[in-house]
């Protein structure tokens, strides 16, 4: 269990990174402090959505869709996916099949060590240490539970969207838009969830840079489908037929998203290929500190290109402002061109959920790694193994693995991901009412 550091003059593992930026960064202490502040404070809006969107002069009128379907969490889910109870029970046993399988197959190979194919290089530990604090259980299948089974919410996500995708083209009575940009984005998250899987089970080198790349496609699409949604929404006020306004907005988010998945597809691959993340992650803050090796520095008239410049601190507060900054363009949108917010009900989780998950995932190691229990755990399980107290190891491990920063980041954002569709579905159905295409 790796309690130590990556390199010389690197900070070492286990320490958070966050004074050391403080101190190189040019801000003055008070700036810094007080930005700090803000940050936390800019959670709470997001946290309240409805108090917070009577402030910005939402009415009532804004707020109706779950009171029109009596505030009964399946019956929106249902609604809004356009499945019945009895599919998404489905689509969780399917999903808890596979990773029950995964399980079963782990724990059966206890007598007999795993081996991964040499090829996909998951010896090479570097990037991995450099990001993750879960501690790593050597010759097994899951090498990291915590990370690995956490996927589970992005599988079931998945299910739900590729469901409700097939639903609404072969078998629902709705003239909807967006199913084959809504496909694609089921597909995309099925990829993230099976490379996520392979990458936190034993870190292989190929899967890496397809979760970075299926990732990025997941987070970018639903922004994109609503800001086409505003097409719609915009060519119909301007006395567009409803269904060619529906074909426009429609190929207009799957023409984008594609472009998106295409273009950033290439960025990912030609940094797999340059060895971008084999010896250590560039991303991670204590290599981009002033006195890292890593930092991109010239030397005889070159340049590192492996490596990034010194982070700034307004970087790090921007990047824990993710959350916040993602809202901005919906609750625009909502005033400006919806005249509706949709399902408070999906709102408020998808808010919530993404706020612990991202605010959590700030202590992980490739970030401020300020997870210290995550050490205390793993030191209490390798001691306990050493015992011969396999019971003691077990639970040691299972704190480590449940609270593991990546394993809640993979909770909280599998529920926003599958609240976020859903929201997203119910402005899109109000919309769709409102200019009688429904």
């Amino acid at each position: 269990y790796n309690t130590t550091m990556c390199k010389a003059d690197v900070t070492p593992y286990w320490t958070c990174v966050y004074d050391e930026l403080s101190r190189q960064d040019p801000i003055p202490l008070p700036l810094q402090r007080l930005f700090l502040c803000l940050v936390a404070a800019a959670y709470l809006p997001i946290m309240f959505p409805l108090t917070v969107g009577h402030f910005v002069g939402l009415d009532d009128s804004y707020f109706e869709f779950d009171e029109e379907h009596t505030f009964n969490f399946l019956t929106l889910m249902s609604v809004t996916t356009g499945l019945s109870q009895l599919q998404l029970y489905v689509c969780v046993s399917l999903t808890a099949a596979f990773f029950a399988t995964l399980v079963w197959a782990d724990i059966t190979a206890i007598e007999r060590p795993f081996r991964w194919p040499k090829v996909w290089e998951t010896e090479n530990n570097a990037c991995y240490d450099d990001m993750f604090c879960e501690p790593s259980r050597k010759d097994r299948l899951i090498r990291r539970p915590g990370n690995t089974l956490s996927n589970f919410f992005y599988l079931f996500s998945a299910m739900i969207v590729l469901t409700s995708s097939y639903s609404r083209a072969f078998i629902s009575e709705e003239k909807t838009s967006f199913i084959l940009s809504d496909a694609t984005f089921g597909t995309m998250m099925l990829i993230l969830s099976i490379s996520s899987t392979v990458w936190h089970g034993c870190n292989a080198m190929w899967s890496h840079g397809v979760d970075l790349w299926s990732m990025d496609a997941v987070i970018i699409y639903l922004p994109i489908r609503m800001m086409s949604l505003g097409v719609f929404v915009t060519l119909c006020k301007h006395s567009w037929d409803p269904i060619m306004a529906s074909h426009i907005a429609s190929a207009a988010c799957m023409l984008i998203y594609a472009a998106h998945i295409l273009s950033n597809g290439s960025r990912w691959k030609k940094k797999h290929d340059q060895k971008f993340w084999h010896k250590h992650f560039p991303f991670a803050v204590r290599n981009r500190l002033l006195h890292s090796p890593y930092v991109q520095t010239k030397k005889d008239d070159t340049i590192n290109s492996l490596s990034l410049g010194p982070i700034p601190l307004y970087e790090v507060y921007l990047f824990a402002l993710m959350p916040v900054i993602h809202n901005i363009p919906s609750w625009i949108m909502a005033k400006k061109v919806y005249e509706s917010f949709g399902s408070i009900c999906f709102a408020r989780i998808l808010n919530i959920s993404l706020a612990v998950g991202w605010a959590y995932r700030m202590t992980e190691r490739w970030a401020l790694d300020a997870c210290r229990h995550i050490k205390f755990f793993g030191e209490r399980m390798e001691m306990a193994k050493k015992n011969g107290e396999h019971i003691k190891s077990f639970s040691w491990m299972t704190l480590a693995a449940v609270l593991s920063p990546t394993a809640v980041l993979h909770y909280c954002t599998g529920v926003t991901l599958t609240a976020a569709f859903c929201h997203a579905r119910s402005v899109e159905i109000i919309m769709l009412q409102k200019f009688l295409v429904l």
